[in-house]
């Protein structure tokens, strides 16, 4: 999104993406972006990314992008009445409960004490911390407040490709919830999401997501989000399919009898 935003009259804005995950790439190797302009109206721009990787391609999408104009307005949906992000944990004060949370396993406890934990460049509240684990089955939803660190400048298409990044961290994983158990292991993998940005925001500012995932079915699960700022006023909506399926187990080699 920011390679086909940095191709686009300044005064044009993204206000949909739609993407699809190809195959897996390495994040060890660097990727191109190849930028296709396939539109350039008076009101509206489209572009098509694909990103290459080892000379595959592994990841496309198309943006359309428009400048801001006056016109009709209207909101059905409202913002759910949730803390405020000041009155709610960070994830690092989190992580520090759970070490010493007795209502946590101790080998869950030790798991964490003995991961390698790397901020993400996001900052995250729960709306609902609890001492749920990744083998504890809970409904398919999720509600957290989202903000960049730091103070980010006024380019509106920074302030969306944070949005788009943050929103693929957790987003899939909703549609596990009611399938985890004691020992079960499991694999996500986005097969395309897309995004609708209703108006303008800032980042850097508190952002409430709102996720659900409806339905699972084929090894595929749905989830479908909501992002509000602080004022009520809803600015994102997006839905991402991703492949969701139990971890094969490898089987034990058979013993050389020689």
């Amino acid at each position: 999104m920011a390679a086909a935003s940095k191709t686009v009259d300044c005064l044009k804005l993204v206000h949909s993406i739609h993407a699809y995950f190809l195959l897996v790439g390495d994040v060890d190797m660097p990727i191109l972006y190849e930028v296709q302009r396939l539109r350039d109206g008076n009101s509206f721009a489209t572009r098509r990314v694909d990103a290459i990787q080892k000379g595959n391609l592994i990841f496309t999408l198309v943006a359309s992008f428009q400048k801001e104009e006056k016109g009709f307005e209207h909101q059905e949906i409202t913002i759910p009445s949730v803390p405020a992000p000041d009155k709610l944990l960070s994830m690092e004060e989190l992580r520090e409960r759970r070490l010493t949370d007795p209502r946590l396993p101790r080998s869950y406890r030790n798991k964490v004490a003995t991961a390698n934990f790397v901020p993400w460049p996001i900052e995250i509240r729960f709306c609902e911390p609890n001492t749920s684990t990744n083998q504890t089955k809970s409904p398919p939803s999720l509600r957290y407040w989202f903000r960049a660190r730091g103070n980010l400048s006024d380019d509106q298409a920074l302030h969306r490709c944070v949005a788009a990044y943050a929103s693929d961290l957790i987003f899939l994983t909703v549609s596990l919830n009611p399938h985890r158990g004691r020992g079960l292991k499991a694999t996500s993998i986005s097969l395309d999401h897309s995004m609708w940005f209703h108006r303008s925001f800032r980042a850097d500012d508190w952002i409430l997501f709102v996720m659900t995932s409806p339905t699972a079915y084929n090894a595929r699960g749905f989830c479908m989000g909501e992002m509000f700022n602080r004022k009520g006023e809803i600015v994102i909506t997006l839905t991402q399919e991703g492949l969701i399926r139990k971890a094969k187990t490898q089987s034990p080699g058979v013993a050389s009898k020689l």
